[in-house]
């Protein structure tokens, strides 16, 4: 029942694999990418939060109480580092077609 394989078999069901692992790869690196945008909209919404509250303590005469303290927020986020991790995270889980398969019959491929 589970015997030997043909060899080409086995060969195609590799390539199913790697394709499968390729696409697993390159739609986590889209998720982080999503969520590298996500978190540049909400630092720049919670920048423009602070930017108000300093506005309304300015108003109040509370004007730089707070400014030598420890509470004062502060998000460090680079974003392009993100974006170079799945740039590399894509480049790596890509393998040309060409070397995927070398010579046979292509119409055991995947696609």
């Amino acid at each position: 029942m589970w015997g030997a394989r043909e060899p080409i078999y086995n060969l195609n069901w590799i390539i199913r694999l790697q394709a499968v692992f390729e696409i697993i790869i390159n739609q986590t690196a889209t998720a982080l990418d999503f969520l590298a945008d996500q978190s540049t909209q909400m630092r720049n919404a919670v920048f423009q939060h602070w930017m108000v509250l300093d506005y309304l303590l300015a108003e109040e005469g509370v004007c730089g109480t707070l400014k030598d303290s420890n509470c004062c927020l502060q998000i460090e986020y680079d974003r392009k580092v993100v974006k170079q991790i799945t740039k590399r995270i894509r480049k790596l889980a890509h393998v040309p077609w060409s070397s995927r398969w070398k010579g046979g019959n292509r119409e055991h491929s995947i696609v």
